[in-house]
């Protein structure tokens, strides 16, 4: 079994297929700085990585008055900002953007992709468990639980500061 290599690229340019995996857990139990940990590790070793955050609540992504802001009430269904080291673009949509889409909107140079959410996705997973929260059922594709307490389980289970043991065990999967 193998990371899901998903195809990313423009309609008009099929892309190469790379793996992407998503971090799940309930709030504040670590996804975030575990994504941190784990990119700055792949790119100490060359790797080139993409972390892409999901958010069930509506985003505003620039402040209140700043001009591209401005562009978005006057009507503008895309908005760029372009300077130095950055190329930010935002699309306003009706809806929740599919996974499809978001990772359609990658570059294609990536050798690995870091979703936050989109728990309820096929991607393979990593999984944080905690005793004091409820479990998170009916989740698909989990390869490795994330715990600082032991777990009854015949999957790999890795201690959330273990960042370098779990960037090994994805670039083995993702071989396979």
């Amino acid at each position: 079994m193998s990371l899901t290599a998903f195809s990313v690229g423009s309609a008009s340019s099929p892309g190469q297929a790379v793996p992407a995996i998503a971090v799940v857990g309930y709030a504040n139990c670590g996804k975030t700085t575990l994504i941190c940990r784990l990119l700055t590790l792949a790119n100490s070793q060359g790797l080139r990585v993409a972390a892409v955050k999901h958010s069930h609540k509506a985003l505003e992504p620039e402040p209140a008055g700043k001009d591209t802001w401005r562009f978005r009430q006057a009507g503008a269904q895309t908005v760029v900002l372009a300077g130095p080291g950055l190329l930010q673009v935002n699309h306003t949509l009706k809806a929740d953007p599919p996974l499809s889409m978001v990772l359609a909107a990658l570059p294609q140079d990536l050798d690995l992709i870091f979703i936050e959410g989109y728990k309820h996705s096929d991607l393979p997973k990593l999984v944080f468990i905690s005793p004091a929260a409820a479990s998170l059922s009916g989740l698909s594709n989990i390869i490795a639980y994330i715990s600082d307490t032991p777990i009854e389980t015949r999957l790999p289970v890795f201690s959330r500061e273990a960042a370098a043991a779990i960037l090994a065990f994805l670039l083995s999967w993702r071989q396979c």
